[in-house]
């Protein structure tokens, strides 16, 4: 099955295609989890009020009690914070060198996914997505057993590891694949890395199928942009259309349930987390596919390239 983003109406150049979309998971990069908020992104505090911890690992910062309580349920429940206090340690130092961000928003994704129920082993057998958000492509990179495949293996076993701190459930899939090593390939080919104005790039976040059902292309007609959720806002308060519209060539009906609950179901989504917003770069007639372009996320994680 094959997911496209099309045009509901014709659109001028530098008009946005969509409303802020929160994400459903995001993660810091490892270098600034104790400069930045864990919970919004946002640069920590150098003066008292002072930014707050996880009092278990110790690992992550949060910039006020907001973010606080927004994140810690997510942070314990997902495993995220067995992964710090207690797993990281058996990972091997070339690991941990290449960064933790994807098997902890991996963590917090397949538990987002888990807690809507948007996750089964029955869905999952039927298609070549989870959550909505495609795994195309897994069985043939673990076959080719190289450096993705190891990382995948590997993180998929500390992220199992971890998850059993929660819970003594897992769930394998009829191809063989367990889900955590689905989730942690959907989270590589679907992630993108979060810049906000001139800094580095902060992290990483996992948006639905209202992005990233947005197809590439190497001549794209639309971009985009992050934005950071101004304190206190309750995401549910922007109700702008969207100007781009799902199309589906195929049957799909488990990507159309994740898609409805996206749309419906606002308030469940992140409240803090850095959103995203897609934007014409050049006029869009009414039908038209809108592409963006995935160089970018794509071609240092599994070697992509046009």
């Amino acid at each position: 099955m094959a997911m496209e983003m099309r045009a509901r109406e014709s659109i001028g150049m530098s008009e946005d295609l969509t409303r802020a979309i929160a994400p459903y998971a995001t993660a810091l990069h490892d270098t600034f989890l104790h400069s930045h908020c864990s919970s919004c992104f946002r640069k920590l505090p150098s003066q008292p009020p002072c930014a707050m911890s996880c009092i278990l690992c110790c690992s992550v910062q949060y910039c006020c009690s907001d973010c606080l309580s927004s994140d810690r349920e997510m942070h314990s429940s997902s495993g995220e914070c067995c992964f710090f206090a207690d797993h990281l340690k058996k990972a091997s130092p070339s690991y941990i060198t290449e960064g933790t961000s994807d098997v902890r928003a991996s963590l917090r994704l397949l538990y987002f996914l888990e807690m809507h129920g948007l996750v089964s082993s029955d869905s999952n057998n039927r298609s070549s997505r989870i959550g909505g958000l495609s795994t195309i492509g897994i069985r043939e990179v673990l076959e080719e057993s190289g450096e993705v495949a190891e990382r995948i293996l590997k993180g998929s076993m500390l992220m199992s590891s971890a998850r059993k701190m929660r819970t003594q459930t897992s769930v394998v899939f009829s191809n063989g694949l367990t889900v955590e090593i689905m989730a942690l390939w959907a989270v590589m080919i679907n992630s993108v890395e979060v810049q906000i104005s001139d800094e580095w790039d902060l992290g990483i976040a996992v948006y639905g199928p209202s992005f990233s059902w947005f197809n590439h292309s190497c001549f794209p007609n639309a971009s985009y942009r992050f934005e950071l959720a101004a304190p206190n806002e309750d995401y549910v308060s922007d109700k702008s259309e969207y100007r781009a519209v799902p199309a589906s060539k195929g049957v799909a009906p488990d990507a159309w349930h994740t898609l409805q609950f996206e749309e419906g179901s606002t308030h469940a989504l992140g409240k803090y987390g850095p959103r995203v917003v897609v934007r014409c770069i050049k006029p869009i007639n009414k039908g038209d596919e809108v592409c963006i372009t995935y160089i970018d996320l794509l071609q240092t994680r599994v070697l992509f390239s046009c």
